[in-house]
């Protein structure tokens, strides 16, 4: 029976709770206030307000504050924050084909008032966004704000809380203007897209510079070229040294990270070295090793014209050139191999047929 009670108590006390909370909230006042015109000037034209988003935890209201009878009342935006400050906003931008399209997102947006005495109130309106930029489908962000207006008022007078808030996205845009004048094609978050400009082998036409000789089709080794001294351990009666380097420097242009990639397959006199009686056969086969090694470089340029992207092409060169590296050590191992260093006729020679094709494809 005792339990029978306890029970009833708890469910008439939960009953008379929701009747109060309810009451209260039904009771509540409420003004809605419209931000209607701004006369702010944006010096830019190369960003447009996509759309505003309101991330605020209580997007009920914007504020409480206090009428002349001292009550609560609770302030908000007239057809709800994310569409009047879309209705407010995104009329100060106008969409083009070279403009950024961006996001603001809402953080914060509040208007606090504190009763000093029987007459004075004061009060603040405080704000604080997010600019992002919509990179394909990717939210990329850019920067943040925010600021505070303070000000006092008598309860007999209303503050015009449709200035303060105005002002407060006013002030922000103005802030994002100044932003993307500073940092447009210098930040790489503003970055659109990627295009490579692959520039001709450096070395190409001049094949000659002091102890390098840079791979061209309009020069062939000579076994003046080979002026190493050759190693008294060594086996071989020859041997070239070849390698492969890349050089990209970048640029934003318009939005469009620019990168201008140029390689050079080179060989070194100075490491390369003969013995006094060979053949043209065995300079053939030096000379392929050459073109082996440039036929990497083309096949460089090829991979990195598929596979950069813009959040990660340094790294991405850097590893394509490890990748190629490797590749080409490999090669050069089996052409070595199969040509047993130019004494297989027909190893030689099927080599020589594919390297040269692998050229010619690639003038």
């Amino acid at each position: 029976m005792k339990k029978y009670k306890k029970i009833k108590w708890i469910l008439v006390f939960t009953f008379v709770f929701f009747q109060l909370l309810l009451q209260n909230q039904v009771g509540a006042q409420e003004k809605s206030i419209s931000l209607g015109n701004t006369a702010v000037k944006l010096k830019n034209n190369n960003f447009y307000l996509l759309k505003i988003i309101d991330e605020r935890p209580d997007k009920r209201k914007i504020g409480i504050v206090y009428n002349e009878e001292k009550e609560d009342v609770y302030l908000k935006l007239l057809n709800g924050t994310a569409k009047a400050s879309n209705e407010f906003l995104t009329k100060f931008s106008k969409k083009n084909n070279a403009s950024y399209p961006i996001v603001l997102t809402i953080k914060e947006l509040k208007v606090v008032e504190k009763i000093v005495n029987s007459k004075i109130v004061n009060g603040s309106s405080e704000i604080k966004v997010e600019f992002g930029f919509m990179r394909d489908s990717t939210l990329i962000t850019l920067t943040s704000y925010q600021t505070k207006i303070s000000f006092t008022r008598s309860f007999n007078v209303t503050a015009r809380y449709q200035y303060l808030i105005g002002r407060l996205f006013d002030k922000s845009l103005l802030y994002f203007d100044q932003w993307i004048s500073i940092n447009y094609d210098k930040s790489p978050l503003l970055i659109k897209a990627v295009q490579l400009n692959i520039k001709p082998d450096y070395g190409i036409d001049n094949p000659i510079s002091g102890d390098t000789v840079f791979w061209s089709n309009k020069y062939k080794l000579s076994w003046k070229d080979f002026e190493g001294k050759k190693p008294l351990s060594t086996k071989y009666a020859a041997q070239v040294f070849t390698n492969f380097e890349y050089n990209a420097l970048a640029n934003i242009k318009n939005g469009v990270l620019m990168i201008d990639l140029q390689l050079k397959a080179y060989m070194l006199k100075s490491a390369s070295w003969t013995s006094l009686t060979l053949s043209e056969e065995h300079l053939a086969h030096e000379q392929l090793h050459f073109d082996i090694t440039k036929v990497i470089a083309e096949r460089y340029k090829k991979k990195a014209s598929k596979m950069l992207t813009i959040d990660d092409y340094d790294s991405e060169l850097q590893l394509l050139f490890i990748e190629m590296y490797r590749e080409l050590n490999r090669l050069q191992k089996e052409y070595d191999a199969e040509s047993n260093h130019s004494i297989n006729f027909v190893g030689q020679q099927k080599w020589q047929s594919l390297i040269s094709d692998e050229l010619r494809v690639n003038r």
